[in-house]
């Protein structure tokens, strides 16, 4: 029992720290700017939405906000499903070079995003798509991470299933859409959401690619926002930064469950 109290406690502590920052942020957005350094501790002045409304007031947040999610959802989509087609093809396909494109996917993971910043910018700005939404989303579809995490997961599906559908002459269309979709559509959901967030929380790619004030996404906005403030940025900042961040903490909070579920699972296949 005492071995229980300590491990809860300590991750009720890991716990408090992890969202401490967030709440001092929060405090910081509801800080009257005449108060903002007068006091360490978070919520210790009468709150106001000030910050806020100097934040809508300034910035088009709409149009952000629907930059940002074109970005996320076209990167998301293109991801899940280039990563289900190849998942399918490796599990179920069985191509003669299946183990050679599968360390290659595995390679990829190893690889940082801003490695190829400079390659994937020139090659964006030869094909005329700067400024645009192809030129933000075509290279956030060559990571690997879907297809190798889809892949640990279709592992374990019945692989009788779908002989039997392709003995009724079902295609690879109709097998994935009504089969293999359907029964892997909290995996891929959940997966989906993961990488929602981490495209809604892209800066630097976005910043070299979409540098036009119409195409900045919320990371970019926030930050040219910040820097044309002056000394009384600190709480315009705070505010903006939480309705920035606001959308995908609550898709975590609805299905963290759901995501950590699935990674886990998809780390003990193999």
């Amino acid at each position: 029992m005492a071995r229980g109290l300590l491990v809860h406690g300590l991750l009720g502590l890991a716990a408090f720290l992890l969202l401490l920052p967030f709440a001092y942020q929060i405090s910081l957005s509801l800080t009257p700017p005449q108060a903002l350094f007068s006091s360490p501790w978070p919520f210790a002045h009468p709150l106001t939405l000030e910050n806020y409304r100097h934040v809508l007031e300034r910035l088009p947040f709409g149009r952000y906000t629907l930059n940002t999610l074109v970005f996320a959802l076209g990167a998301t989509l293109g991801q899940l499903a280039l990563g289900l087609l190849a998942a399918y093809a490796l599990v179920f396909r069985r191509p003669l070079w299946g183990s050679f494109l599968l360390g290659l996917f595995v390679l990829s993971l190893l690889v940082p995003f801003v490695v190829t910043y400079l390659p994937n910018y020139l090659l964006v700005a030869q094909l005329g798509l700067l400024n645009t939404f192809p030129g933000l989303i075509l290279p956030m579809l060559a990571p690997g991470y879907a297809a190798f995490l889809l892949r640990q997961h279709l592992l374990g599906f019945p692989r009788e299933i779908l002989e039997a559908a392709w003995v009724d002459g079902a295609g690879t269309r109709d097998t994935l859409l009504r089969i293999v979709i359907p029964a892997n559509l909290p995996v891929l959901t959940a997966l989906g959401i993961t990488l929602f967030i981490g495209a809604w929380n892209q800066f630097v790619w976005p910043m070299l690619v979409a540098n036009r004030p119409d195409m900045y996404v919320l990371t970019v906005a926030v930050q040219r926002f910040a820097g044309g403030e002056g000394a009384n940025a600190w709480g315009p900042l705070m505010a903006a930064s939480v309705m920035a961040t606001l959308p995908t903490l609550v898709l975590f909070l609805l299905f963290h469950r759901q995501i950590l579920q699935t990674l886990m699972e998809g780390g003990i296949r193999g």
